[in-house]
């Protein structure tokens, strides 16, 4: 079964168009992604003149690659300490058109994985892991957190 889109947690930080669009800096990159901003019509009807009309398209291509926060995988402190959300991750939809396909979310699922392991090893919450060791590990691992890297 594929689901294209569901509910999506809210987190301390919401992935925009804005960062899709290189029109805001992301803060604490893990990841990157690089799709089109897609999402497929909210509805079809027949016009006045009898053609079909679909209502809600929008494709809008990204101008380049951008950066996905760690705050977006993470919840809130207060809602829980342990879980993080590659796939569900804290976006608004249109953000979601782009960040949904699949290399991205394996992307931020290894980002997330190396994330848990430092906090099980520091013995903190997922919010209080050390973005400096997160980054150096992920940039380790060969991981590209942003364009000019």
């Amino acid at each position: 079964m594929y689901v294209r889109e569901a509910r999506r947690m809210v987190g301390d930080y919401v992935m925009t168009e804005n960062e899709i669009l290189s029109r805001k800096a992301v803060p604490n990159p893990i990841g990157m992604g690089s799709y089109t901003l897609d999402s497929h019509n909210a509805q079809r009807y027949v016009t006045d003149s009898g053609f079909v009309q679909n209502e809600g398209d929008i494709g809008v291509s990204a101008p380049k690659p951008y950066s996905i926060s760690y705050q977006a995988i993470v919840p809130k402190e207060a809602q829980c300490s342990n879980l993080f959300v590659p796939v569900c991750l804290s976006s608004s939809h249109i953000a979601f058109g782009s960040i949904r396909m699949e290399p991205v979310f394996m992307i931020l699922g290894q980002s997330a994985a190396t994330a848990a392991s430092i906090a099980i090893d520091d013995k903190v919450a997922i919010q209080k892991v050390s973005y400096e060791k997160l980054q150096k590990q992920l940039l380790d691992q060969h991981q590209q957190l942003t364009l000019n890297q």
